[in-house]
């Protein structure tokens, strides 16, 4: 038996994509490069000087950047910034995940962290500006996706048991919360991993997703999936913005849940000596 839960929405993520703000150069449209190693107060579109406002991670924010590149190459000489879904964006999204992982010391979808990627408009494209910008947000919860302020820098975030990374929760509450919990102590749901879509996979449904996460849930526990429903329910998480997606990097968050006996340990490699089968 697998069960559909929520959607997480990541409308602060979504990637800066030239849109239709001009289609003439202005040479008299000031010019500016974004910096590495700030933070901004709140998620908001900073792609010009006028908005423009970065401060110490030391001070309340709800951004920080820990990564600005350059477009290179044929990327560089084109006439407009890549639009969503091009392998230019792909490249761009690519160098920021990488960063990312290095910056945090894990893989940041697997834990209560966004991130977002900044390139400039169309006007500004056409003014000369060839950066783009990686982003990283605190997000309140797995099931509560808005930025939580915070006042230090995300670096190395991510190393040993973090409390940002997903792993034991009680079980849904009749609002939609998914209270954390630990894996130690009584839980019944667990973030059992991620699933990515493979390229044959032009969009997501309810029955690829479902296949994917059953999968994904089999690998963790240890059981053939023809067992799983036995014994767990699957449900998953899945972002409702499209800057993933069309950057061709979307990622599926995978859950497990107990039904029946609640877990006093990890799920993880139990296998079929975890939990008795409910046929």
């Amino acid at each position: 038996m697998r069960r559909w839960w929520g959607t997480a929405v990541l409308a602060v993520l979504i990637m800066g994509a030239g849109g239709c703000d001009s289609i003439f150069a202005d040479e008299s449209l000031p010019s500016y490069t974004p910096e590495a190693g700030v933070c901004h107060a709140v998620a908001s579109d900073e792609r010009s000087p006028e908005t423009y406002t970065p401060i110490p991670c030391s001070s309340k924010h709800e951004v920080e950047t820990f990564l600005v590149g350059r477009f290179g190459g044929a990327d560089a000489d084109a006439s407009a910034p890549p639009a969503a879904g091009t392998e230019g964006i792909r490249r761009v999204y690519e160098s920021c995940d990488q960063e990312a992982a290095l910056f945090l010391h894990g893989e940041w979808r697997e834990s209560r962290l966004a991130m977002r990627v900044l390139i400039p408009s169309a006007a500004h494209w056409d003014a000369g500006e060839r950066w783009y910008r990686c982003d990283l947000l605190e997000m309140h919860a797995v099931d509560r996706w808005f930025p939580e302020p915070r006042a230090n820098s995300l670096s190395g975030a991510l190393t040993g048991d973090s409390p940002f990374r997903y792993t034991c929760f009680t079980d849904p509450t009749e609002s939609g919360d998914l209270p954390p919990a630990s894996c130690t102590g009584p839980h019944d749901t667990e973030f059992a991993g991620i699933w990515r879509p493979g390229p044959e996979v032009e969009e997501l449904t309810d029955d690829n997703t479902d296949a994917g996460c059953l999968s994904t849930v089999s690998r963790y526990v240890g059981l053939p999936e023809g067992d799983v429903g036995y014994r767990f329910q699957v449900f998953w998480l899945t972002p409702e913005g499209e800057p993933e997606w069309l950057a061709g990097r979307l990622g599926v968050l995978c859950f497990l849940h107990s039904p029946g006996p609640v877990l006093n340990s990890s799920a993880k490699g139990g296998g079929r000596t975890l939990l008795p089968a409910t046929r």
